[in-house]
């Protein structure tokens, strides 16, 4: 009785100094960084960590033991040194190393397989654990949050059924004392503590609430981030005005996971004197630059362009360190991905970094170490950059065509890949063919989410690959969805340009994308989304009536924003609906174009010539100034037409009839006819359309469209049409079938009559 008496007397008194200190564990963090912030340049404003959860003290937690009246046992759920299990009936429910006087040996994070055997282990150890112990404890189980371990590795788990308050007590005592000891800390246990609870953060926000979540889970989450999924502002600060007590102690490796854990959270700490963490550790990290290993200078650099602060002389310095290296052969296929992407993403040149990494990768001979990802960033980057290496693309292009599957990639990894080759403008038939014949193949449109096959589709449009399995398979699955609640603004525009682009007809999911878009048209806030949008539905033919007229005020406001070319499209597609719109080409909308004078392509003085005419001659609304109407007149006008087999046969049979055509005439508005004939008096034009004047078999185009109208009304003839598909009908039969076919259309009598 005496040893069991001394052992709940050993494990009661652990508890007691635990719990019931002078000052609890929160107010001691309150006490403790405020007197610290009123000496610390850089310390942020004072907080109360444990009260920001609705609790100043541990004080009234409740016990982890069960039933009333007990004394603590942490060993209730079993001793995870041992894994050893106590029998439930055994009266020494008492902690293993209560018995002994001398300072027992703290467990290795390492061999715990748990979150709640690591909780548990450093709850029972904690008074016996150092810092670096403690920091282990979060780096520990932000990797079991995420890792599964290999069967043959996992040991039978030692832990009970944990209650929701005793986890609760447990987590928060952990939590309390890491924030209390965050002073005596050196630079690598502060790091760690910072990283580790990062990577827990960065964990929750990627896996969002689940559903029957363990108390664990539940727990973490509201210490260490907000209600909206944000980090824990205050903690990190708090953690951040500590790192720069000690910085001049940060060795390479520390700044670099200081900077990486700060980038996990996108969260920058900022100081009263108007600096912020991250200037600081780009000045020390400047000055120790040789000391950077290369996964210390790949981390760093991608933490600073992660956070959108792009320090130049940061990365001037790093970029040098790198080509001054004789090869890269430390440099982890991760390493080179994350450091080209880093500098395509903040925006920094460095052409002789981007040629040595280039020159690396293409010498490879194989790949096969890289992970898709990886190589969607190596692609990415060099696109985003306009660097060229066609010889590296390739290289890349020519892997993964030659891979046995695309399982292994991401849908996101597979658009970014799409998009740089369309974007370098680097041709490769294979990798477009192989890609879509996966998509058409697999689920993975299940898995994408709106901006993955939005920037696909984009990039076959782009591209010039026409794949119509493909388009067809993902405007199904569009149409299919329950809503377009998940798409923003830029997949809505990037979608419908890229079919337009392409020419591929779907009415069914251009009319389910303008529905939503007429929801949402609040949302538009990009000029060049809003131009795409309407550019397209107008060079589809498709005049939605209700769609143009509900963007005209968002169009309005956008008008100081826009390009040249969006400019341009937005007043043609306009002319294409025939939308009146006042409150959108007014004299400001004409000022811009003048003031954009010079700058327009040669497509969009003609865009802009069809615009003045349907503001002029069709609606009477003021149009373009003289002298920049004249210039749009011009280059309207001076195309060079070209006479198609088509044409050259329908006027052959016009001639035939008895009819004297006239080819290519030039009208009055700028339009070039294909053929004028008389007919009883009456002028007549003939238009010999081929397939480019068609989306698919018939749908007229909206340049078509809007010549059909435009030169009736304003040269006052009248307009006729010969589709290709019913004149090629007529090729295998005789003459007389196509003379026929042409005095039908034109009104005349037929020889038979």
């Amino acid at each position: 009785m005496w040893r069991y008496s001394q052992a709940v007397h050993t494990t009661t008194q652990r508890w007691l100094r635990r719990n019931t200190s002078p000052m609890s564990s929160g107010a001691q963090f309150a006490r403790t960084h405020q007197q610290n912030h009123s000496v610390r340049l850089y310390s942020p404003s004072a907080c109360h960590i444990t009260s920001a959860f609705g609790q100043s003290s541990l004080l009234h937690r409740p016990s982890i033991l069960s039933g009333s009246g007990s004394h603590p046992s942490l060993v209730r759920y079993g001793d995870v040194r041992t894994n050893n299990l106590l029998n439930p009936s055994n009266p020494l429910l008492i902690s293993s190393h209560a018995f002994s006087t001398r300072q027992p040996r703290v467990p290795m994070m390492k061999d715990l397989y748990s979150v709640e055997e690591v909780i548990i282990t450093a709850y029972e150890y904690l008074d016996d654990m150092s810092r670096r112990d403690i920091s282990a404890v979060w780096a520990r189980i932000a990797l079991l949050m995420t890792k599964r371990q290999p069967r043959q590795q996992r040991k039978p788990s030692a832990v009970g059924k944990l209650s929701f308050d005793d986890m609760e007590h447990m987590l928060y005592t952990i939590f309390d004392y890491t924030a209390n000891g965050i002073e005596d800390c050196g630079a690598r246990e502060l790091t760690e503590t910072t990283l580790g609870m990062a990577k827990i953060v960065t964990i929750f926000r990627q896996q969002g609430k689940r559903r029957g979540e363990n108390s664990s889970r539940v727990i973490l989450r509201r210490l260490l981030l907000s209600e909206v999924m944000k980090p824990n502002e205050k903690l990190f600060q708090f953690f951040a005005g500590a790192s720069m007590d000690k910085l001049d102690q940060f060795d390479a490796r520390c700044l670099s996971n200081l900077a990486y854990a700060y980038a996990l959270i996108d969260y920058v700490p900022e100081f009263d004197d108007g600096s912020d963490l991250f200037d600081h550790i780009a000045m020390k990290a400047v000055h120790i630059q040789a000391e950077f290993n290369a996964q210390g200078k790949s981390n760093i650099v991608w933490a600073y362009a992660t956070v959108g602060k792009p320090h130049a002389v940061l990365f001037e310095a790093m970029g040098d360190q790198i080509v001054a290296r004789e090869h890269l052969g430390e440099f982890k296929p991760q390493n080179l991905s994350n450091t080209v992407w880093a500098y395509a993403k903040a925006g920094i040149s460095h052409p002789k970094l981007f040629e040595k990494v280039a020159n690396n990768v293409a010498r490879i001979d194989s790949l096969d170490q890289f992970q898709p990802q990886h190589l969607s960033n190596i692609a990415w980057a060099y696109a985003t950059a306009q660097v060229p290496t066609h010889k590296l693309l390739e290289k890349v292009a020519n892997h993964i065509v030659e891979s046995d599957s695309l399982d292994r990639f991401k849908p996101q990894a597979i658009s970014n890949t799409l998009w740089a080759y369309a974007t370098a403008g680097i041709n490769h038939p294979r990798l477009f063919e192989k890609v879509a014949n996966y998509i058409v193949e697999s689920d993975t449109l299940d898995r994408s989410d709106p901006q993955a096959f939005a920037n696909t589709m984009w990039a076959y449009a782009t591209a010039g690959v026409r794949h119509p399995k493909l388009f067809e398979k993902v405007a199904n699955h569009i149409v299919g969805l329950v809503n377009l609640d998940r798409f923003v603004p830029q997949e809505f525009s990037n979608i419908v340009w890229a079919y337009a682009t392409a020419q591929v007809s779907h009415p069914k999911m251009f009319k389910k994308v303008a529905e939503a878009a007429v929801q949402r048209e609040r949302e538009f806030s990009n000029s060049q989304h809003v131009a795409n949008l309407l550019w397209a539905y107008a060079t589809m033919g498709i005049v939605d009536k209700k769609l143009f007229t509900s963007f005209m005020p968002t169009a309005a406001k956008l008008i100081d924003s826009y390009n040249n070319q969006g400019l341009a499209n937005i007043a043609w597609a306009y002319a294409v609906a025939d939308v009146d719109a006042p409150t959108l080409f007014n004299a400001h909308f004409i000022n811009k174009c003048v003031e954009k004078e010079g700058r327009f392509e040669i497509e969009h003085y003609s865009q802009l010539h069809q615009w003045h005419l349907w503001q002029t001659k069709e609606k009477s609304n003021p149009g373009l100034s003289i002298e920049l109407q004249d210039k749009c007149y011009d280059i309207f006008i001076s195309e060079e037409p070209t006479v198609s087999k088509l044409q050259d046969d329908v006027v052959a049979q016009l001639s035939s009839i008895g009819l004297e055509p006239k080819e290519e005439v030039l009208m009055s508005s700028g339009y070039r006819i294909d053929a004028i004939v008389e007919v009883n008096g009456k002028t007549i034009g003939i238009e010999v359309d081929g397939p480019s004047h068609f989306i698919g078999r018939s749908q007229p185009t909206g340049s078509t469209i809007l010549k059909r109208r435009q030169v009736p009304s304003i040269d006052g003839i009248e307009l006729v049409a010969v589709p290709h598909w019913e004149w090629n009908k007529l090729l295998g039969k005789v003459e007389v079938k196509r003379q026929d076919y042409l005095r039908k259309l034109l009104g005349l009598k037929s020889d038979n009559n």
